[in-house]
């Protein structure tokens, strides 16, 4: 039997993270590329984005045929974060506004190799800058183990990417963030719980 679901953050009752969600007005829309089988994932950050920022966009595929809507996107201020060698990185000031004004931000969600994936599958990406880091933030998502110590969640890589670009201040991200941990560490068994904690 399916457990009961929030209307609005859509976790079960008994994880939701409603009272942390804060509404933030950010000014770079945010496209989310979502891998399809990360849409089942329950730690799945992306869809805490969606509930936080007025300007958010999740789009679920993996090649040209599912992204089509990226035809119409202006190449000149659009840029993908994604870490390649032509990557421009954002927390490079003087690399920075080479790239200003940038109004849209593209991100894959999905594991590295989903993302490579999407990447080499989908042409229209092409069209795009890409833009990285040169110093990550520590990451806060224990609760989903990374192969890669360049790993962020998807969340935490477009909170640091927005405090970088329009200077927002991250803090309701990732205090919605902590609240998923520790709504999800909660019901975690003891020795389930200390792979993580």
């Amino acid at each position: 039997m399916a457990r009961p679901l929030c209307n609005f953050c859509l976790f079960a009752l008994n994880t939701c993270i409603c009272s942390a969600v804060t509404s933030i007005n950010n000014k770079v829309k945010v496209i989310i590329l979502q891998h399809p089988s990360e849409g089942k994932v329950t730690k799945n950050t992306a869809k805490l984005l969606n509930l936080c920022l007025a300007d958010c966009q999740i789009i679920k595929g993996e090649s040209n045929n599912d992204f089509a809507q990226l035809r119409a996107l202006p190449a000149s201020s659009t840029v993908l974060l994604y870490p390649n060698e032509q990557a421009i990185n954002l927390d490079n000031n003087d690399a920075l506004n080479t790239l200003l004004p940038i109004t849209h931000l593209i991100v894959i969600d999905g594991t590295w190799k989903k993302a490579y994936k999407i990447l080499q599958l989908s042409s229209l990406l092409q069209r795009f800058q890409t833009v990285s880091f040169a110093n990550l933030p520590k990451n806060r998502y224990t609760i989903r183990k990374a192969p890669r110590a360049d790993s962020l969640s998807t969340l935490e890589a477009v909170a640091h990417s927005l405090q970088l670009i329009e200077q927002l201040n991250p803090a309701p991200l990732y205090n919605l963030l902590d609240e998923l941990i520790q709504k999800q560490t909660h019901h975690m068994p003891a020795h389930v719980k200390a792979r993580y904690l």
